[in-house]
Parts: C-alpha cells; structure tokens; sequence
C-alpha cells in the first residue's frame, strides 16, 4: 500500500481558478449558522457547480469519473452503512471487486470517514467522482427515503457538526461534508481496478 496525501479540497479550488479566498471565507462563515459543509455552501450559493468541482477533484486526485445513472448499483453494499453516514459525507458504494469495493463520492473523505467505511464494507475503498446531486439521489433510492426522513436525517447531520446546535433554515439541499486530507491508495494498479469496474456500466448513453 502506498499513502497519498491530498490536498484541501477548498484549497485546490482556488489554486485552480474556479474561486478567490473570499468565496471560500464566506462559505466557511455560513458553515457555521447552517451546518453545511463548505463545499454544500459553496455549491448552493451559485460560487461552484457540481460538474466543475467534479472535473478538478478528478484530475487533481486522479480518481476516474463515473456516470451513476449507467453503473449497476449494488444496493446491498449501500445498506452496510449507516444513513446518517452516507448522506453526511455523500459516500455511495458501488460494487465490489475481489477485496475492493468501488466507491462513489462527490469529494474524497476525510480519513476518520475512510476509516469507517472500510470497517463497514469489509473491504479496500476504491474511490470514483461522482456529483452530489447523482449520489443523493441514489443514497434516497437505496434506503427508500421518504421526504420526512431525509429531512430528519438532514436536521441531524447539521446538528451534529454544529455540536448539538439545531441549525437555522436553509433553502439548500446537504449531502457530503469534509475537506479532504488523506486517502489510503491502492498500489499501483488502480486502472485494473477501474477496468472491471467498467463491466458494471450499462450500454447506452448517459
């Protein structure tokens, strides 16, 4: 195994061009009202979308892209986690592959959260970029979320990064939280690992 250090996610968004300093701030400022992630504020403020954000974390982490409406979701791996879990930190298991499980996020973790799911599913993640939007879609779609549970599961995910706090009214959608630090890597044979995951994609167009 080698280990990979990754960059914060904010920090790689600016040095890329597609915000200033003074978004970021903000972002982080209303973080701390609402109970979003920086990234959700982010992306709910209009400063970044999610195809954007989607192709940097790609190219900076190089972790490969796949479409969620082609792949053939395992939902089984899905229900190895806990809800709150999933929703918070926009973590979507795909499939599994040998000892690897390929795993949809829209950011990549932090390592408590890595930790975690690697206990959970039992296996190595091996993560793909994915939008949030797609990977909340398909989280309600595995644990057949009622609107009243999502917003319940939503309430406590901001409570808890506010330290028990309820957080204010927000108009935006959540999902992921973290500004990423380490990602325990696979050796060097992650585009093997991509190949088989391929056969899960459906035919057609996205």
């Amino acid at each position: 195994m080698r280990s990979v250090r990754y960059k914060d996610t904010c920090e790689i968004l600016v040095s890329e061009g597609l915000l200033v300093p003074a978004d970021i701030e903000a972002a982080r400022s209303q973080r701390a009202e609402s109970g979003e992630s920086t990234i959700e504020s982010l992306l709910r403020g209009g400063n970044l979308n999610e195809a954007d954000l989607a192709r940097c974390l790609s190219a900076q982490h190089q972790l490969p892209m796949i479409p969620l409406s082609r792949y053939q979701i395992d939902k089984e791996l899905l229900k190895s986690l806990e809800p709150d879990f999933a929703w918070e930190h926009g973590i979507l298991p795909l499939s599994r592959i040998g000892a690897v499980a390929i795993v949809a996020v829209p950011e990549v973790p932090p390592a408590p959260a890595i930790a975690t799911l690697r206990e959970r599913l039992h296996a190595e993640p091996f993560f793909t970029i994915s939008s949030l939007e797609e990977i909340q879609m398909e989280i309600s779609r595995g644990f057949e979320f009622s609107e009243e549970q999502k917003i319940s599961i939503d309430q406590t995910v901001r409570t808890r990064r506010r330290g028990g706090r309820a957080p204010e009214r927000s108009s935006g959608t959540t999902g992921v939280s973290s500004t990423s630090s380490l990602l325990e890597a696979l050796d060097d044979s992650w585009e093997n690992i991509f190949e088989e995951a391929e056969k899960n994609v459906r035919d057609g167009s996205v």
